[in-house]
C-alpha cells in the first residue's frame, strides 16, 4: 500500500501559505487541511516559477477564483462573488475574441 503525502508535509508553512489558505477557506467550501495542502503547493509552485519575492505579489485572490472556482469547480460560500467573477471573466474573454477576430491593423511597411 502506498503513503499518500499532503502537500503540507512536504511544503514549508510560511505566512504566505497561511494567506493563501485564508483564502481559499473565506471564498469557497474547503475543509482547513485541503485549505492547507493547496496553498502549500500553489505557494511552491510560485516560488519555483518566480522567487518568494514574486510569490507574495502574485494576484491571489484571482488566483485562487480561477483555479478552485473556476477548473476546479468547489462550491462558492457567497453566490454573489461567483456571480462577479464569472461576469468579468466572460467580459475579459469577449474582449480578447473580439481582438482575435479583428486585430489592430498595423501601417504599411512595419
Amino acid at each position: 500500500m502506498a503513503v499518500m503525502l499532503r502537500a503540507s508535509s512536504i511544503f514549508p508553512i510560511t505566512p504566505l501559505v497561511r494567506k493563501v489558505q485564508n483564502l481559499a477557506m473565506e471564498l469557497f467550501e474547503i475543509s482547513e487541511q485541503n485549505a492547507l495542502d493547496y496553498a502549500a503547493e500553489q505557494v511552491a509552485l510560485a516560488e519555483a516559477w518566480g522567487s518568494p519575492e514574486t510569490a507574495g505579489q502574485f494576484d491571489w485572490p484571482y488566483h485562487i477564483k480561477k483555479d478552485l472556482g473556476e477548473s476546479r469547480k468547489l462550491k462558492w460560500k457567497r453566490e454573489q462573488e461567483r456571480e462577479e467573477f464569472e461576469s468579468a471573466q466572460k467580459q475579459k474573454y469577449a474582449a480578447l475574441d473580439a481582438l482575435i477576430a479583428h486585430p489592430p491593423r498595423r501601417p504599411f511597411g512595419c
